[in-house]
């Protein structure tokens, strides 16, 4: 009876190491323990006692043990199966739960961030200086901000809602607004600008029309931005008027350095003109004058006209104020032109002329007297460059070449001097306003040059020559091949 006490006592100790087998190791460490139990029950606890044979009674005992421990591996089994599911969904949740927390705090900071996108937009749209107004599909205002009222001078409760047309006109909303309202619902970006009426009164005013995709979807809404650029366009106006005027006055007084020389070149045709007229009358009187040399007379009387004719239509073409425009001017008259007019003040300052003109130079776009002032500036700046230098030495060179812009075709014009050149440094500062290396210059000629130059789209520099002297050129884009043409 102690035997079978004993025994029962010590099966649970076997349960327990296959159930602690099973739990830590797995089912298969539970068969094992299994295995080594049912030997220690059957060597110690069964008859025969201590030896490796077993009483045919005693087969139930062990089949019972074997049992009872399969049951409980089997079951420690399950339990640790569902204790690993139950701690692996425990740790699936927490790894859920700190993604939801992951993905709570970003759309926390997403929505504070729209908001305060929203509220920086807000204010943007109402504290813009320009005129805002987002315009739907239907063409009806669905937002507008305080300038877009004084814009119409209509508070914002009647501008929403209200039809472009009703503020427009049918014809300006058919004519320009709705066009470009159209290609912006197609999801293109429009521009324009022009003068208009409005609440303010008449007034130049551009605009943008961009395209408004909610979520990346189709356009809904046009976002129209309109500003108005009335005082700019009034200040650009009076800017070009007053850089006309200036340019006239220094046209004027570079006329004024080569004035004494118009009146010696003037003098000889008309000093021609009347010993004609007077050999005229002396053939006149006889019987029967020689009619081929009153003939030959009258032509060179008609000839000497022409030519005071043309010297004072040149000086006046530079002299008189007119407004600047836009025409293909060939640069070999211009420069020809320049030479004729400098022509007597060169023979009086003993400079000595040359030009060297490609007949291939491209004809340009710009306005023919301007270029004229521009050239003649420097060639009379060339001239007073050579006034300390012997006279066998004033040589003055003008050539024009064709040349490149920007990878286009355009024409290139030199002025080079032997005169007393540049300082190191000077080639810059030239170009400036009131700056001058001449005693009684104002410092004016080259700045205005420039600016002439570069409102024709081209480039106006200065170089030092290798030996003595300076070259000052410009370089104008070729006009187009039509423009040209015309």
């Amino acid at each position: 009876m102690n035997t079978v006490f004993q025994a029962a006592a010590h099966v649970s100790l076997f349960l327990c190491a296959v159930m602690f087998s099973t739990w830590f190791g797995g089912f298969k460490p539970g068969l094992l323990a299994i295995a080594v139990s049912m030997m220690a029950f059957h060597y110690y606890f069964l008859s025969p006692i201590h030896s490796a044979g077993l009483q045919l009674t005693q087969w139930p005992r062990l089949g019972l043990f074997a049992l009872s421990g399969l049951f409980v591996a089997s079951l420690t089994a399950a339990q640790r199966s569902a204790a690993e599911s139950l701690t692996q969904a425990r740790d699936d949740l927490q790894t859920r739960s700190r993604e939801l927390e992951r993905i709570n705090a970003a759309l926390q900071a997403e929505n504070v961030e729209r908001k305060r996108a929203e509220y920086l937009t807000g204010r943007v749209f109402e504290s813009s200086p320009d005129a805002v107004a987002i315009i739907g599909r239907d063409y009806r205002h669905q937002q507008v901000n305080p300038v877009y009222e004084q814009h119409w001078g209509l508070p914002e409760e009647r501008l929403v809602g209200m039809h472009v047309a009703d503020i427009l006109g049918m014809d300006v909303f058919e004519q320009i607004a709705k066009p470009h309202l159209d290609w912006c619902f197609d999801g293109q970006e429009r521009s324009y600008a022009g003068w208009s009426t409005n609440a303010l009164g008449r007034r130049y005013v551009a605009g943008t029309c961009s395209p408004l995709r909610p979520h990346s979807g189709p356009v809904e809404s046009a976002l129209v931005i309109v500003r108005d650029l009335t005082e700019h366009i009034l200040a650009a106006d009076a800017l070009r008027e007053a850089q006309a005027e200036l340019a006239h006055v220094t046209r004027v007084t570079t006329l004024g350095e080569v004035t004494a020389s118009f009146a010696h070149e003037l003098n000889q045709p008309l000093a021609a003109i009347l010993n004609n007229a007077n050999a005229c009358l002396g053939l006149l009187p006889s019987g029967r004058p020689d009619l081929s040399e009153v003939r030959e007379a009258l032509t060179d009387i008609v000839s000497d006209a022409e030519r005071a004719s043309a010297i004072i239509e040149r000086v006046r073409g530079l002299a008189k104020r007119s407004s600047p425009e836009q025409v293909p001017v060939r640069l070999v008259d211009v420069v020809d032109d320049v030479v004729a007019l400098a022509a007597a003040e060169s023979v009086a300052r003993g400079v000595a002329i040359r030009t060297d003109v490609a007949a291939d130079l491209p004809v340009v776009l710009g306005d023919r007297v301007q270029l004229q002032q521009v050239l003649l500036n420097l060639l009379v700046n060339g001239m007073d460059a050579m006034s300390t230098v012997d006279e066998p030495q004033r040589k003055l060179e003008i050539r024009g070449r064709p040349d490149t812009q920007d990878g286009s075709p355009a024409a290139r014009i030199s002025v080079q001097d032997r005169g007393i050149g540049l300082h190191d440094g000077q080639a810059d500062r030239l170009f400036e306003a009131f700056y001058t290396t001449k005693p009684h210059g104002m410092g004016l000629g080259l700045a205005i040059s420039r600016s002439i130059i570069e409102a024709h789209g081209g480039r106006l520099w200065a170089e030092s020559n290798q030996g003595p002297g300076a070259t000052f050129s410009f370089r104008l884009p070729a006009a187009a091949a039509g423009a040209a043409r015309d």
